[in-house]
């Protein structure tokens, strides 16, 4: 089973120079994602110097300077990318021009500052491809073990109260979480396998 990190929505402003950059951090799960995206971002600020970005979407990574000198923006923000290892994830930093150049190293310090700002700002999602399972309780049973930290879960999915407690779980390997299972129940439970899905959570930072 597969797992990655990926991001939420973010923005931040970071001046220096008179120069403005606004960093937008987006999250994309493929090339066409990041077109669509760009295309919105620059619509927004079309009136901007520049629209600098990277990507990470999976086997796909690209990156651009819009303009800039070669290597002072996208990569910039790539390295700001893959130092969080992050995936699904686009970062866009719009530049203003103040009319005072900031030379090859300044341009590198200004992109990776605003990427890093923008980053810091966004929240943290942890995808993961699940075991899918459908368990049902007695309600005696479920009062029992409804408090317990299941350790093989990942997220439940769904809850349902109806003659029975029928809950849906989300788990990384199902073989151990049968056992666990099993294990605080005493065996009085019933499960029923619907397959596999990815799954996210969100992660406090």
């Amino acid at each position: 089973m597969s797992t990655f990190l990926t991001v939420e929505d973010a923005e931040y402003e970071y001046e220096i120079s008179r120069s403005k950059f606004i960093a937008l951090c987006r999250r994309v799960r493929c090339d066409e994602e990041a077109t669509e995206t760009l295309a919105e971002i620059r619509k927004k600020y079309r009136d901007s110097t520049h629209v600098c970005h990277a990507y990470i979407a999976h086997e796909c990574a690209r990156s651009s300077d819009d303009g800039e000198p070669s290597g002072t923006a996208g990569m910039p923000i790539m390295d700001t990318l893959r130092g969080a290892r992050v995936n699904e994830a686009l970062i866009a930093v719009v530049r203003y021009f103040g009319g005072i150049k900031l030379g090859t190293g300044g341009l590198v310090r200004a992109y990776s500052c605003a990427a890093s700002g923008a980053l810091s700002s966004a929240g943290r999602r942890e995808v993961a491809d699940c075991k899918i399972y459908k368990v049902s309780y007695d309600y005696n049973v479920y009062k029992k073990i409804e408090k317990r930290e299941l350790q093989s879960l990942y997220k439940i999915v769904k809850q349902e109260y109806n003659r029975a407690v029928d809950l849906t779980y989300a788990v990384l390997n199902g073989e151990e979480f049968l056992k666990e299972l099993a294990s605080l129940t005493q065996g009085k439970f019933s499960a029923q396998p619907l397959g596999e899905q990815r799954v996210e959570r969100k992660l406090e930072i």
